[in-house]
């Protein structure tokens, strides 16, 4: 029989899900709003001119560092609010605000340096190859995105949080012999000081080859059993076996594929329209670096109106598949049901959203789905 799981602290994790879903769609509306004024007030050309006269040369890297970061400065209060403020009322939040600006501003500074490395890169490549450009890029892409998942691990997570060995050398042994058992040998696992700025818990694998890695937060390895703590490295043990990673990159092949083509065949038309307005020239269409507001803004939409179906795919082929290897690898499906309780109760989870925000919000199955195909698993 399946528990009840409606609680008082899921009513507040309901509000807490739907403050951070309604500020969500207020970034996505800011952001489209300063797209289009950039656009129809004249001054994404008087960037990409600002732009041209510093560098001929690298004008798109120019334009779009100082593009993302004029955005990102204006964003900030609403970023604050929903990052900081809205996290210190729940009572999440271990962070200072000089704290969080410092960890917002590595993320901005970063933001900037690559948005502007891959605007030049693809500026180059839709002047190589004006008409074929939306599919070369798609494809340059994934090597990109292999060197991005390898390079993060060393490179940019620790920029935000401290990563070790786990020290607990019983549950490092556990696991691996787990591993062992499914004929897999098990890379690092690393905790990291999640405690520096939340109390929520979380576990995850990032990296290729020898930075291939699971991760586990301090405050999972805290408040969690070793039972508990099994299963959720299980999990994440279960997306390396199915290979996840380039499951994933391989999904966004042609998500990204599509995105550019909807660039290609829908930017040409509105510039044909407006761009004499927006002072985008004519010879250069989408390769006018002035032109980037509005391929970012079909990027959006084409992102937006695929959202669904991404994260369905998401949660049943790949975060529901590692679920299943879980409770078939641990045969324990009472510490998963409690370890979904646990990570429900310290991130604040929504139990059981309505569908549309499962739609468009959630890439892992509700914790409702995961608790009852738990309490009705059978191993045989």
């Amino acid at each position: 029989m399946s528990h009840d799981i409606e609680t008082g602290d899921d009513q507040q994790a309901v509000r807490y899900a739907r403050t951070h879903q309604w500020l969500a769609l207020a970034d996505l509306a800011l952001g489209i709003s300063l797209m289009l004024l950039a656009l129809a007030s004249g001054s994404s050309a008087r960037l990409r001119g600002g732009a041209e006269r510093v560098s001929r040369r690298f004008s798109t890297a120019v334009y779009a560092s100082i593009g993302i970061a004029l955005m990102s400065l204006i964003s900030l209060p609403l970023n604050f609010y929903s990052g900081h403020v809205i996290e210190r009322r729940f009572e999440l939040s271990n962070e200072s605000p000089v704290s969080w600006f410092a960890d917002w501003l590595k993320g901005a500074v970063l933001g900037a340096l690559l948005g502007a490395t891959f605007a030049q890169g693809a500026h180059w490549v839709m002047r190589r190859w004006p008409r074929r450009w939306w599919a070369v890029l798609s494809a340059m892409l994934v090597p990109v995105s292999v060197l991005m998942v390898n390079l993060a691990p060393v490179l940019i997570l620790p920029l935000f949080n401290k990563f070790e060995p786990i020290a607990d050398e019983e549950m490092e042994v556990r696991i691996k012999k787990l591993a062992a058992h499914q004929g897999v040998t098990v890379s690092q696992v690393m905790t990291m000081n999640m405690s520096k700025q939340t109390k929520k818990a979380n576990a995850f694998f990032t990296g290729v080859g020898n930075t291939k890695r699971i991760v586990l937060a301090d405050t999972m390895l805290e408040a969690f059993t070793p039972e508990e703590i099994e299963v959720v490295l299980a999990h994440e043990l279960g997306h390396q076996v199915h290979r996840d990673l380039w499951k994933l990159i391989l999904l966004q092949t042609p998500l990204t594929l599509g995105s550019f083509f909807a660039m290609q065949h829908v930017a040409p038309p509105l510039l044909h329209r407006c761009g004499a307005a927006w002072n985008i020239r004519a010879e250069d269409g989408v390769r006018d670096p002035a032109a980037l507001p509005l391929l970012a803004l079909v990027g959006t939409g084409f992102s937006v109106l695929s959202a669904p179906i991404v994260n369905a795919v998401v949660r049943r082929a790949v975060e529901h598949r590692a679920d299943v290897y879980s409770l078939h690898l641990t045969n324990n499906p009472s510490a998963f049901v409690t370890a979904m309780r646990k990570l429900g109760t310290m991130n604040l989870a929504d139990p059981d959203p309505p569908r549309l925000i499962k739609w468009f919000f959630h890439n892992h199955p509700t914790l409702k789905e995961r608790i009852e195909f738990a309490e009705r698993f059978d191993a045989d």
